[in-house]
């Protein structure tokens, strides 16, 4: 520039243009480091952690359009590092492949590359950064341009694991300071290599964030398994007091387990309050976790009309002075149903009782309509439907009678117990 400046040494009006030219050629020859990052709205995120059967995008699609249903639009799913040591860009591909189904289904993906909850120490020694910046390379250059693509997660739960909860007291923040350096470096990696797509990493709580690394990324992500809905309130609250503070937008990344006196409606309605979007944990009720996670059975049906209802915005009405109390023989229809329990119970030989003379059609019929009685007006769990025993002792060609009849019998009371009937 001094050079061109030079030719006109008298010319200050053209030294200015040529100063500007020069300047705008300099700023368009470096665009990937002035790149601007993408425009969302973490508020809007309704996402869930998804963990997919490896190479079988027929079930991806069939368990993806579950989530369709409830307006699902993001997922949020693990990548492996020691996949990648042994299958190379093969299991690159294989990201590739459902991130660009997941798009084709409507939904924007969050890979998580590194995962703390499981942490192997040796994984963030000095000695395994270049193994730990292949993978993070291959899989960023990989996936930067796909449409698909929401932004990297760069590590699940940091903190969450041995290495830390079993450490020595007086090693743990040593040990935590070399998970934030592996990290630093990990997004610093990103962010070269991929500098206009966004990063975020998943802390365990908001009270796991750590300064150094938030200020890296590009979006607050905190999870929440607390049991009490105040916990539960201080935890977004501090989140979102980060996010302030660095001017950055905030988003649940994980949440919702039965087991953890977490329930979804409750968790989801906190966000909701807050304006904070979310990932529940997780689509599908298999695996793993099959007995305090997940939303949809392998067939679409679900575990809990309540955690659907949330996921749309609708809530349980947990206060006393408005809930209207179900009036299940309002129009007398225990009555009706008792009558018919009665009736398909009486069941003699013309000397004495004989239950293998019991009608089971009769019997099966009178329990399906005290079992409708009692779920439609809530007064038995999700998880022990009376309609589905009446459905599997219909299927069942050689159900036990006796069994039958004592099912109905435990129908017939409990009826009498909801409506105070003697």
């Amino acid at each position: 520039m001094r050079k061109l400046c030079r030719l006109f040494p008298t010319n200050k009006i053209v030294r200015t243009l040529v100063s500007s030219f020069v300047l705008i050629l300099s700023l368009q020859s470096s665009s990937t480091i002035w790149a601007a990052k993408p425009t969302i709205d973490c508020s809007k995120i309704r996402g869930v952690c998804y963990v997919p059967t490896p190479n079988n995008e027929e079930e991806w699609r069939r368990e993806l359009g579950y989530g369709k249903r409830v307006n699902l639009n993001a997922i949020r799913f693990w990548t492996s590092p020691k996949q990648y040591a042994i299958s190379g860009d093969e299991y690159i591909q294989e990201v590739v492949h459902l991130v660009r189904v997941a798009d084709e289904c409507g939904y924007k993906s969050m890979p998580i590359l590194f995962n703390g909850n499981m942490l192997n120490p040796e994984t963030i020694e000095s000695a395994a950064y270049p193994q730990a910046d292949a993978f993070t390379t291959a899989l960023v250059n990989a996936l930067k341009d796909e449409p698909g693509l929401l932004m990297f997660d760069v590590m699940n739960e940091p903190l969450c694991s041995p290495y830390i909860g079993d450490a020595p007291e007086n090693e743990q923040k040593e040990r935590a300071e070399k998970i934030w350096t592996f990290l630093r470096r990990e997004i610093a990696l990103i962010q070269k290599l991929a500098p206009d797509v966004l990063t975020t990493v998943g802390y365990t709580t908001s009270w796991e964030i750590e300064e150094s690394t938030a200020r890296m990324i590009d979006v607050i992500s905190f999870h929440d398994y607390t049991d009490r809905r105040q916990v539960m309130e201080d935890n977004i609250r501090l989140a979102l007091d980060w996010g302030k503070r660095l001017d950055k937008q905030v988003i649940n990344t994980e949440t919702g387990c039965i087991a953890r006196a977490n329930p979804y409606d409750m968790v989801l309605e906190c966000c909701l309050t807050h304006n904070v979007g979310w990932f529940a944990f997780e689509l599908m009720i298999k695996g793993r976790c099959i007995d305090e996670h997940g939303i949809f059975y392998p067939d679409g049906t679900i575990r809990d009309a309540a955690t659907i209802a949330s996921m749309m915005g609708c809530f349980r009405n947990r206060n006393l002075k408005t809930v209207v109390p179900t009036n299940p023989n309002r129009e007398g229809k225990v009555d009706h149903a008792l009558a018919l329990l009665r009736d398909a119970l009486k069941e003699y030989t013309s000397d004495a009782f004989d239950y293998r003379r019991s009608d089971k059609k009769k019997l099966l019929d009178a329990c399906e309509v005290a079992s409708n009685i009692l779920e439609g007006c809530e007064l038995v769990p999700m998880s022990d439907l009376p309609s589905a025993h009446v459905q599997a002792f219909r299927e069942d060609e050689n159900a036990d009678l006796w069994e039958i009849r004592k099912f109905a019998y435990g129908l017939a009371q409990r009826l009498k117990e909801v409506a105070q009937i003697f």
